[in-house]
């Protein structure tokens, strides 16, 4: 896994909506290889704004199909970067980036006939995105179902592709919008002045909530007996969708879950133990620091400078992935490893408290 930063250059902008836009980058020949992707994962981006390092994780939302690598990114308040990004980025700009990771993924094939089930809200259709134009290219037999909310209808990110990629596969992609909260238009003259105005959306109103995901499944029922549900978004709906589907007893395997931002009652203490001792290997060089009690190794990592990959820092991500090699941690929180693969020894060091005296971990993996 390739954790180096690259310099790329922005060759193209797209204003998606007032505050959300697609920044498209030239790949050269030569890094072509390096940022091959998947459909569904992301790329970490690294800034020094006012003196400081950040860094980002920021989903792909073209496909491998096109030859395309850009990003979708939406301003959030008080978000440092995404404000930069949007407010400040231009055409020519210079990135450091770091190559394609992540697990949310799809692998389609040509010869395969399947059922897909996308739910997203918000900047959460980014991922999505590049998933369904893959799939809707390479896998012509299988069908795509995406329910997308958003809050009204000038917040929808790829209304424009969206409309038009229905159009172009009509019978293979199946789009429903719901939005929260839809425009109104007030009527001309004195009236006008005392009415709520008139909404003239057409489509659904509301959130993606427990009554919207079953009656979506309910309206476009599976066509094959493989089927796969991907989701990204607001966590509080990203959890009612994958409970939904639960109790409509889909095969977990058959879920992915790519959180932007992990919940806030996700975290769960730890008993760290006293100072351990932990050795790092990464990048073919061992590394030996102390962690204290309760401390984060990344944290420790970070304070000796040592170049470890890292990029949102919250358990949402999968940059820090690293192998268990000795000892014993306990993750603060984690949504972006399987069952199967804690299991196998993988954590996040971004979340990872030793609690064995010795910890042996690497990146090398």
């Amino acid at each position: 896994m390739d954790t180096h930063f690259y310099s790329l250059e922005v060759n193209k902008i797209v204003r998606e909506t007032e505050d959300a836009v697609s920044i498209f980058f030239s790949v050269p020949a030569d890094l072509k290889e390096t940022f091959t992707y998947l459909p569904g994962q992301y790329i970490t981006l690294r800034f020094m704004l006012g003196g400081v390092e950040q860094r980002r994780a920021y989903s792909i939302c073209t496909s491998p199909v096109h030859n395309e690598l850009a990003i979708a990114v939406k301003r959030v308040e008080k978000g440092l970067v995404s404000k930069h990004i949007v407010e400040k980025v231009e055409v020519g700009y210079s990135m450091q980036v770091m190559p394609p990771q992540g697990h949310f993924i799809a692998n389609p094939n040509h010869e395969q006939r399947k059922t897909y089930y996308l739910f997203g809200a918000g900047s959460g259709i980014t991922p999505l995105m590049s998933i369904l134009k893959t799939i809707l290219e390479k896998e012509p037999a299988s069908t795509v179902h995406l329910l997308y909310g958003n809050r009204h209808e000038e917040s929808i990110i790829f209304k424009k592709e969206l409309d038009e990629l229905k159009d172009l596969y009509e019978g293979q992609l199946f789009l429903e919008h719901i939005l929260s909260q839809p425009k109104r238009e007030k009527a001309g003259g004195l009236g006008g002045l005392f009415s709520k105005g008139k909404i003239n959306w057409k489509g659904a109103v509301g959130r993606i909530d427990k009554t919207t995901v079953e009656k979506f499944l309910e309206s476009h029922p599976k066509r094959t007996p493989e089927t796969a549900y991907y989701i990204c978004g607001p966590a509080e709906m990203m959890i009612t969708v994958e409970n939904v589907l639960t109790e409509n007893k889909i095969d977990k395997k058959n879920i992915l879950l790519e959180y932007f931002k992990v919940p806030e009652t996700a975290a769960v203490s730890d008993n760290g133990t006293g100072a351990a001792q932990v050795t790092v290997s990464l990048r073919h060089t061992k590394y030996n620091v102390q962690v204290g009690k309760n401390e984060i190794i990344l944290d420790e990592l970070i304070k000796r400078k040592i170049d470890a990959p890292y990029s949102c820092t919250s358990g949402a991500c999968s940059t820090c992935m690293a192998k268990l090699t000795k000892g014993t941690v306990k993750m603060r929180a984690c949504f972006a490893l399987d069952d199967d693969e804690i299991k196998d020894g993988y954590i996040l060091v971004c979340q990872s408290v030793p609690t064995s005296d010795v910890v042996e971990l690497t990146f090398d993996i």
